[in-house]
């Protein structure tokens, strides 16, 4: 029987054919399921878009979108060329033909960053579409929108009860172990910059410079810098701070570009639950590796194939109290006379002058927590710090004294109390280590996701936000309880201050950048 003319391929259509099938680009499957009526004609669905396909704009997998593709490549489409061709051999590799409304990335990179958000955890692709129902779900692949448009769009990207779900599941997860990083004679990178954002919130310049102090401690070259430095003259290796923060603030967006992005590493701090996680995300799944301040976070992008680890920074003996400029705040003339000199951490909990100490932003979950014991807590010496923030707690007048403020008070307050700001039972580093713990008080927390470092009981107390107030009692009203509270907090300081310890963070950390610095590209 003849072959049928209509469908002969002429030498240039043949060898547009092999190119396309050796990619592996081309979805038979969902051509047919787009294209009804190829799927009726018997005709094969490759032969058909090589011929006629292409020609009518038809995609040839869920990806590639002609009418975008030639929007950025004029060119792809000259003389009636099939534009798909042009995009395998100019990016071998890709499986994302256009940028969407991240122009200032390369497609390898947005290709790598939406294959990872697909292995994310957090991320379900039928959730997504379930959240933004205004999309088509044949011909969009979900994690590529998510990336491209869904972040820049403010959409939300991840589920809430899949995020509670997720966290549950990696506290068993059996991931990676830190300490297989810890290679203290692998090759470092020269010089290393870690940046904040100085319009952000005033607690990340804090984990920043903790950071700096840790990488100095390892024997690395690092200087602590800001968004206002040159990009053109950074270091050999960059470690943001705070991604959520630092690229969507005044000139850090000068560094949301591909070539900083893929060479960086990522210091995230944020829960993902929140909206601000999820404006990271496209620095985080791009970067060459991923810093986190909460196991769990680290066990995800893991899984997902990122580099990653979970760090507890070091901290200082040394730390930073209120200045003698700081008194004339309205926070600092309300505490008591004796209040505002300089505390001692080594005080002994029944020493202490403040019962409690809570520092906060307000939210429906704590809102809850205080109006059902406001009562209860009128009964003792507090100093609660809580309000509705509505910008960055920034270095302005206003909010620079802050840190400073938390630790102050934390060093003359027999229990800081951590109630999580929803219903996500985040380790809190800054608030619980770094605000309490490491000047002498006695955390009492709602129940936290798992620390590898800090255990509840041993370090810190835990109890449902139903019972705290018995727990609180106890502690202050009786002698088990006091005896309980000062061993607690010998626990805690021992765990921050002591040399192996902290060496021993050093040796990881140090390790892990050796890992991510000497790891070729993919």
């Amino acid at each position: 029987m003849p072959a049928d003319p209509l469908l002969t391929l002429t030498p240039t259509e043949q060898q547009d054919l092999e190119t396309v099938k050796e990619s592996g680009l081309f979805d038979a499957d969902f051509y047919l399921s787009v294209h009804r009526d190829v799927a009726g004609s018997k005709i094969d669905p490759l032969v058909h878009y090589i011929k006629y396909g292409f020609r009518e704009g038809r995609q040839p997998n869920r990806n590639f979108r002609p009418a975008s593709y030639l929007r950025q490549y004029p060119d792809a489409g000259a003389d009636n060329r099939n534009p798909f061709i042009h995009f395998i051999r100019t990016h071998g590799g890709c499986h994302i033909a256009h940028h969407g409304l991240l122009p200032r990335f390369h497609l390898e990179d947005l290709s790598v960053g939406a294959r990872t958000l697909e292995q994310l955890p957090f991320f379900e692709p039928d959730l997504y579409h379930d959240i933004n129902r205004d999309l088509e779900r044949a011909t969009t692949d979900m994690a590529e929108h998510a990336l491209l448009y869904g972040v820049p769009e403010g959409r939300r990207i991840f589920g809430a009860l899949h995020v509670s779900r997720t966290l549950g599941a990696l506290c068993v997860a059996k991931g990676l172990d830190d300490a297989d990083y810890i290679v203290p004679d692998g090759a470092v990178p020269d010089s290393i910059g870690i940046y904040y954002n100085s319009n952000g919130n005033v607690f990340i310049h804090e984990i920043a410079s903790d950071l700096h102090a840790t990488l100095c401690d390892a024997g690395l070259n690092c200087a602590l810098l800001d968004e206002n430095s040159d990009p053109d003259t950074r270091p050999e290796l960059c470690i943001f701070v705070a991604p959520h923060e630092f690229f969507h603030l005044g000139r850090g967006q000068d560094w949301a570009t591909g070539a900083i992005i893929r060479d960086a590493i990522m210091f995230n701090t944020e829960q993902p639950q929140t909206l601000w996680f999820e404006r990271g995300i496209p620095f985080l799944l791009m970067a060459a590796g991923v810093i986190d301040i909460c196991h769990q976070m680290a066990e995800s992008f893991r899984q997902a194939g990122l580099p990653a680890i979970h760090f507890t920074p070091n901290i200082g003996t040394e730390t930073t109290y209120l200045h003698q400029s700081d008194m004339q705040h309205a926070m600092v003339r309300i505490l008591p006379p004796a209040c505002r000199r300089r505390p001692d951490r080594n005080t002994p909990f029944a020493d202490r002058l403040l019962d409690i100490s809570f520092f906060g932003g307000a939210s429906t979950h704590r809102e809850a927590f205080f109006a059902r014991n406001a009562a209860f807590f009128a009964q003792f010496r507090n100093y609660f710090y809580y309000r509705k923030f509505t910008t960055p707690i920034d270095s302005s007048p206003r909010d620079n004294p802050l840190s400073r403020l938390a630790s102050h008070v934390a060093g003359h307050s027999r229990i800081a109390l951590n109630i999580h700001r929803d219903d996500y039972g985040f380790f809190e580093w800054h608030r619980i280590v770094k605000g309490a713990m490491a000047n002498g008080s006695v955390v009492v927390s709602e129940p936290c996701l798992p620390h590898p470092v800090f255990r509840p009981n041993e370090h810190f107390l835990e109890e449902s936000g139903r019972h705290i107030p018995n727990l609180i009692e106890w502690l202050l009203h009786t002698p088990d309880g006091r005896a309980k509270a000062e061993e607690v907090r010998l626990n805690a300081m021992r765990a921050i201050d002591t040399p192996a310890h902290n060496r021993a963070r050093c040796a990881r950390i140090r390790g892990f950048i050796s890992h991510v610095w000497s790891t070729p590209e993919t």
